[in-house]
């Protein structure tokens, strides 16, 4: 008959081997993200594929007040431009209040600067290290942003599994980035902590649903996008249009400044 130390060290075991099975592995999920979002290709079937992206829509865009209050606004033909390996960001939005009055803001970050344009790549304004630090977190909040960040430092990166969903956790620059996949093993919900200048330390989150394959190539983006504040909605977004690999460039405002003289 097994003696009790042999049948503990036997449950074990199989506790041990079933906790490795239910628990997926981090270079099985990254492959399979990839080849889900889109972003590995070619023959030497690279993770990294898509360097660039830009998307476009329409929706509303909700800021919270000092007072406690929210003020909402129309967003229309906002654009979204990403370079995943500079890193850099551009945000061409315009916001439509209540009032009627249009109020159009392009907002950059590249690296750790950040500067807004009177339009695309014009009259450059520098602005506050934490306005680059939030734009920079709105890069790796995409679908796109976090799997690139995943694959760029797989060290950094564990895969979990919570009520039978595969949840992957990337730290980016020291922030713990967590993605929760849907059924398709694309990322259906993007969440960070983060320092707001109003709420202070809140959750922010990205919503996604509704994948397209836009350029009929494999490559898949939501079309309905939702950020939230602490739970509260700050975005609700459709997408009208979505590219990968565009050109897409970041100029500093000193090669702005050059380049106009």
């Amino acid at each position: 008959m097994m003696t009790r130390s042999a049948l503990i060290l036997s449950l074990s075991l199989l506790l041990v081997q079933a906790c490795e099975a239910q628990t997926p592995n981090v270079s099985e999920t990254l492959e399979e993200t990839a080849i889900a979002l889109g972003t590995l290709r070619g023959v030497q079937r690279r993770m990294d594929s898509i360097n660039t992206l830009q998307f476009s829509g329409n929706g509303t865009f909700n800021v919270p007040g000092n007072n406690g209050e929210w003020t909402s606004y129309e967003l229309r033909n906002a654009t979204v431009g990403i370079n995943y390996f500079i890193p850099a960001i551009r945000m061409d939005m315009t916001f439509v209040g209540s009032d009627g009055n249009e109020e159009r803001v392009v907002q950059v970050a590249r690296g750790d600067r950040a500067w807004d344009e009177r339009l695309p790549g014009v009259d450059p304004t520098d602005v506050s290290d934490q306005d680059a630090q939030e734009r920079a977190q709105q890069i790796w909040l995409t679908p796109h942003g976090v799997i690139t960040a995943a694959v760029q430092n797989p060290d950094n990166v564990v895969i979990e599994t919570e009520s039978g969903q595969t949840v992957m956790i990337v730290e980016i620059d020291g922030m713990p980035v967590t993605a929760r996949l849907d059924e398709n093993a694309r990322p259906a919900v993007v969440e960070m902590m983060v320092e707001h200048p109003v709420l202070g330390e809140t959750l922010l989150s990205a919503e996604y649903t509704d994948y397209i394959d836009w350029p009929i190539l494999d490559v898949y983006f939501p079309s309905q996008i939702i950020h939230r504040l602490d739970g509260e909605i700050t975005l609700e977004m459709t997408v009208s249009d979505f590219f990968q690999n565009p050109y897409v460039v970041f100029p500093t405002p000193e090669q702005l400044s050059r380049s106009s003289q």
